[in-house]
């Protein structure tokens, strides 16, 4: 399951908005709210890395996070899918 690849739906744009990052798709008018983390995370769905390389660079980032990275990579991953913001390949 973490050899799959997310790519990004091109529609969707990041966009800063009060102080607020957020992905907007005005095909759609869809939005959805990131916070510093799931921004880091969309920026690594670039289409050639796999969800554990993403999750092992956070880890880099972040050696002493007390969570579960990979299990947070994986919701937000998820979070994405469902609003149609990334596709797996």
């Amino acid at each position: 399951m973490n050899d799959r690849i997310p790519s990004q739906n091109s529609q969707y744009h990041l966009e800063e908005m009060d102080g607020e990052v957020l992905l907007y798709n005005p095909a759609d008018t869809k939005t959805v709210y990131l916070n510093e983390t799931s921004s880091l995370i969309w920026n690594l769905c670039d289409g050639d890395r796999t969800i554990e390389t993403i999750a092992t660079l956070l880890e880099e980032c972040f050696p002493d996070s007390d969570s579960s990275i990979t299990d947070d990579v994986v919701a937000t991953l998820e979070d994405f899918a469902n609003h149609g913001a990334i596709e797996f390949r």
